[in-house]
């Protein structure tokens, strides 16, 4: 009599496969997390900002003829770079690489204040950079704190300091200071945003400057008159 043999049962299927499975989908996963950061990073685009200077403002001459020349503004070496600074802690700041001013900020601030200067009436007229006019005064301003503080997430300012030094550029009394100020400025923001922080900035550029020409306005500026009419002999 024949025997009939059983055939041997399959084997059991691996545990392995269902781990490749799995391994497969988070290595999608992850490839199209990666292809989606990278896509949206692509489409960030790099933003120019500058202050806005005031328009030209006509009104009466002013009282004298004493003449200004804004020496120059220097910028703290922290902030004097085009790139947007934000500071995030009590020693750390961080520079924007996707939003800068168009030009280095020395320069955008000498622009503005030369017309902030020149709306006052202060003086009969803010010279040029180059100009060949003789100053009776000259100014330097430093600024020591241009910044966005994003210390708390929830609360950002656009933070401005600016020093003024007003001096007497006139033989005898060349280099005799008259009047020096620093003035600052914290505006709280309604949005963590380079837009806003600009905005920020343009409005205590604004009410520094208001603050500026009301006190050379009630300064005493002895007057000095221009080297010509100085030297006019009178018949």
């Amino acid at each position: 009599m024949n025997t009939l043999q059983s055939s041997p049962a399959p084997p059991p299927p691996a545990k392995s496969s269902t781990t490749l499975r799995q391994l497969s989908l988070v290595s999608g996963l992850v490839a199209t997390l990666l292809l989606c950061s990278c896509a949206s990073r692509a489409h960030w685009k790099r933003e120019a900002f500058a202050l806005a200077a005031p328009s030209r403002e006509t009104g009466s001459a002013a009282a004298h003829t004493n003449v200004l020349s804004l020496h120059r503004v220097a910028v703290s070496p922290l902030f004097d770079d085009q790139p947007l600074v934000y500071r995030t802690g009590e020693n750390s700041y961080e520079r924007d690489p996707y939003a800068e001013f168009l030009v280095p900020p020395n320069r955008m601030l000498e622009q503005c204040l030369r017309t902030y200067l020149r709306n006052g009436h202060v003086f009969a007229d803010v010279l040029d950079p180059g100009s060949s006019l003789k100053p009776s005064y000259s100014m330097e301003v430093s600024a020591t704190e241009l910044y966005g503080d994003f210390r708390q997430p929830d609360k950002p300012f656009a933070v401005l300091q600016l020093r003024f030094l007003l001096y007497n550029t006139d033989h005898p009394n060349r280099g005799r200071v008259l009047w020096e100020r620093e003035l600052s400025k914290r505006l709280p923001l309604a949005h963590r945003t380079p837009a806003a922080l600009v905005a920020g900035w343009n409005a205590g550029l604004q009410q520094i400057m208001e603050e500026v020409n009301t006190e050379l306005e009630h300064l005493a500026i002895p007057e000095i008159l221009p080297p010509k009419a100085a030297g006019r002999n009178e018949d």
